[in-house]
């Protein structure tokens, strides 16, 4: 065992239903995450569902945070129209005043003005995303993609290992090609859950020192086949992420 001075603690938080998916593959992923990835990495799974509601996140978030004290904050969000993993570079302060959760509320603009009014427009994790991504591309690389891309609901487009984890690979469907991509960056978390989640995790995180958070959207991952690929992509990016952080704190 690696002394607790070498032990890199990172919290993980998954959805639940929410509209027409009521299976969030963001917390089928995160609950089926190990406890450890080695004798240095150490994984705190919350154990349910987070509601897609913006006060249960604003209320249990903080908590979480105080409570573990970890190194690294990732939390997971599902992306239905994407048929790519994502990492997310910044997140929004204001713009939860427009769509109604699952409990039919929103985070109006008072409540955000109290809860942080002094904090700036956007917000940015300290992560190196740049890094993060290259290594999480060299550690995707032998992994298969199963997904379900357009047309037939019913039918499997089934991805070949890549050479190089990050390029584009055809996808046959009815005579048509289309191009999808594994694992990559991206700027766009949005003004829901997802990105209320995010700019939560930073506020909390940043009260400690640097914003140690990432924000991972995953796309609509059905079955067991794809939710198993969603967690060996966890597991690389979770290895990508500590590497880099760890590097760049030497």
């Amino acid at each position: 065992m690696a002394p607790l001075s070498n032990i890199t603690k990172v919290l993980i938080t998954g959805f639940g239903a929410f509209q027409d998916v009521p299976n969030n593959p963001s917390y089928e992923v995160a609950s089926r995450l190990p406890t450890s990835l080695s004798d240095s990495i150490h994984l705190v799974v919350y154990p349910s569902a987070i509601p897609v509601a913006y006060h249960p996140v604003i209320n249990l978030i903080p908590n979480l945070i105080q409570t573990h004290q970890p190194d690294i904050v990732l939390s997971i969000g599902v992306a239905p129209g994407r048929s790519y993993f994502a990492v997310e570079q910044t997140a929004h302060k204001n713009g939860y005043n427009r769509v109604p959760d699952v409990e039919n509320k929103t985070f109006t603009a008072a409540e955000n003005d109290a809860v942080w009014g002094s904090q700036p427009p956007q917000l940015s994790t300290s992560l190196d995303l740049e890094d993060v991504v290259e290594r999480w591309q060299d550690l995707t690389s032998n992994i298969r993609f199963p997904f379900e891309i357009g047309g037939d609901p019913k039918a499997k487009a089934k991805r070949i290992t890549k050479s190089m984890a990050g390029s584009f690979v055809d996808v046959r469907l009815g005579g048509n090609v289309m191009q999808v991509e594994d694992v990559r960056w991206s700027d766009n978390v949005g003004t829901y859950l997802c990105g209320f989640i995010y700019f939560t995790d930073m506020v909390e995180m940043g009260k400690a020192g640097k914003r140690n958070v990432a924000f991972m959207h995953v796309p609509m991952l059905e079955d067991e086949e794809e939710i198993t690929t969603g967690v060996e992509v966890t597991v690389a990016l979770v290895k990508a992420i500590v590497e880099s952080w760890k590097e760049s704190a030497v």
